[in-house]
């Protein structure tokens, strides 16, 4: 058995940079956009996908029926039987071009808290195609460099890369640092029921920034993402790190989800740590009753029994009323990091 650790706590500056793991699945952004984006557009979800991005006209063309069964299998079936390549390819391209049309609200949305509640030792690892995450932290980064890491698992409509020098950035005219190149659009990793997180070097790399993290996480927040029976790979790759976390015993997971807790609780049970919540809102959740600081605050209330007033993201109209009421926290981490530097410092 694996001897647990504490996490990298500064107590007299109160101040913890064990990171905190941010997961993320199509719930959230149906969560973060139920209206649909800026335009009304809706979020395709994989029960309504053929619908949603127009497929069945693609469908009928090819001569194949489509009853609104489940779109995963139904999509690892075209592929394992690879009878019709140029079908595989307008759909992909269909899905791609709707997800690439997708666009934020101009007001503040979940995204734009979620990017604002972490700091830069913090990751958010995303399912999702669509450029939610992206958008969100592109228009909140001149605030700060301490910004989380965000990571794409499957891949992401408005992120590329540069495959020959492991460069990665947002397409919106982003060149390779070292050879100058516009980069590429990443692939996306379609719904079939074994999925290669290997081969693509893009995809692996992100997998691998994911699951350092998790392996030393202090915190883990589940958004939205169920660990569906088809990603299996995915669920295994995480807990096998998971495993190896030694301040797991000491840590905390809360899983947001609209599913009973019953069912919650029994697809996570591999996944133990010192306290598991569940619940519907991330609200309620240590990421928006102390921002930038969860890890910290979590860590004082349970290690030096020193519990900290809750600092809720209040819920703004206009973005710019959030980017002001966060700037404060990210002026004190200045000061914070200046006090970490000199050596001031008596770790628990």
């Amino acid at each position: 058995m694996t001897q647990s650790t504490l996490p990298q706590l500064d107590a007299k500056n109160e101040r913890n940079e064990s990171p905190h793991v941010v997961i993320l699945g199509a719930g959230a952004s149906l969560a973060a956009m139920p209206n649909g984006d800026k335009h009304g557009r809706i979020l395709p979800l994989m029960n309504n996908i053929v619908e949603v991005v127009g497929l069945q006209p693609l469908l009928d063309k090819f001569g194949l029926e489509y009853q609104g069964d489940n779109f995963e299998a139904f999509y690892d079936d075209l592929v394992s039987k690879s009878t019709n390549e140029q079908l595989l390819l307008e759909i992909e391209k269909s899905i791609y071009g709707y997800f690439s049309e997708l666009e934020l609200p101009d007001g503040p949305t979940l995204y734009d808290y979620l990017v604002l509640s972490l700091r830069e030792k913090d990751i958010i690892a995303t399912f999702n195609w669509d450029p939610f995450l992206a958008q969100a932290f592109q228009r909140n980064m001149h605030l700060t460099q301490n910004m989380p890491q965000i990571v794409f698992l499957h891949g992401n409509v408005s992120v590329g890369c540069c495959e020959a020098h492991r460069c990665k950035g947002f397409l919106n005219g982003m060149r390779c640092n070292q050879c100058g190149e516009l980069l590429q659009p990443t692939k996306l990793l379609y719904p079939v029921k074994q999925k290669d997180y290997q081969t693509n070097e893009f995809i692996h790399s992100e997998w691998q920034e994911l699951r350092w993290h998790i392996q030393h996480a202090y915190l883990v927040t589940v958004f939205g993402y169920s660990a569906p029976v088809t990603d299996v790979e995915a669920k295994q790759l995480m807990l096998e790190v998971w495993k190896k976390n030694t301040t797991k015993s000491l840590g905390a997971m809360h899983i947001i989800d609209i599913k009973t807790e019953d069912e919650v609780r029994k697809n996570w049970k591999d996944f133990e740590a010192w306290s598991m919540s569940v619940g519907d809102s991330i609200w309620n959740t240590s990421l928006f009753i102390h921002p930038r600081r969860s890890c910290d605050a979590f860590a004082m209330a349970t290690l030096q029994q020193s519990p900290w007033a809750d600092n809720h993201f209040p819920r703004f109209n206009a973005l710019e009323d959030l980017q002001d009421w966060i700037k404060p926290l990210i002026e004190e981490e200045k000061v914070s990091s200046k006090l970490s530097s000199k050596g001031d410092n008596s770790k628990v």
